[in-house]
């Protein structure tokens, strides 16, 4: 809403925070901070199952940290290249970074649904866990062929990715506070 021209569908997430953008220092400190919590979280399943307990969960933890930490490198550090300019060092780290947290998710999130099924007997999140990873799947998919056919639905595809991995993370969320009380 406060970037002129940005449209939700279209463009990615990443581009609201390209070096010239407006608002830049503003949608970087967002992002730096759900980074920050992303981060946080993944400290507190680390603390509260450690790898004793499981495997799965603890290197689920890591991965998830490491989702945090690239979140907030990506976006603050090493933002991407506007789009049809000449790479640079930076937009290809950003690529790296993205590339990681992709890569990241797509292991962490089975890890989770099978630790936590293993330990707590969570089947419904499990199932819930594979639904999630297929929607990422599929959307992840069809970024590239959209890109390649000339479609620009990049801001969608990215979003239906994104909010998807959020919304398995805020059922984690809600099933762990469920067991602790």
């Amino acid at each position: 809403m406060i970037t002129p021209n940005y449209n939700y569908i279209e463009n990615a997430v990443s581009e609201l925070i390209q070096p010239g953008t407006e608002n830049r220092i503003l949608l970087s400190l967002f992002l730096f901070l759900h980074a920050l919590m992303i981060t946080l979280f993944s400290i507190g399943i680390l603390v509260h199952h450690p790898y004793k307990e499981s495997k799965s969960i603890y290197t689920g933890g890591i991965l998830l940290f490491i989702v945090g930490v690239s979140h907030a490198f990506s976006s603050n550090i090493f933002p991407m290249d506007p789009i049809g300019t000449e790479s640079t060092f930076s937009g290809f780290i950003h690529l790296i970074l993205v590339g990681f947290t992709v890569v990241s998710i797509f292991i962490l999130m089975p890890l989770f649904a099978l630790g936590f099924y293993r330990s707590i007997k969570w089947k419904s999140y499990r199932v819930f866990t594979f639904l999630c990873l297929a929607v990422i799947i599929i959307s992840g998919i069809a970024t590239p062929i959209a890109i390649a056919k000339n479609i620009d639905i990049m801001g969608l595809t990215e979003r239906i990715t994104g909010y998807t991995f959020y919304i398995w993370l805020f059922v984690l969320t809600y099933h762990l506070k469920k067991e602790r009380l």
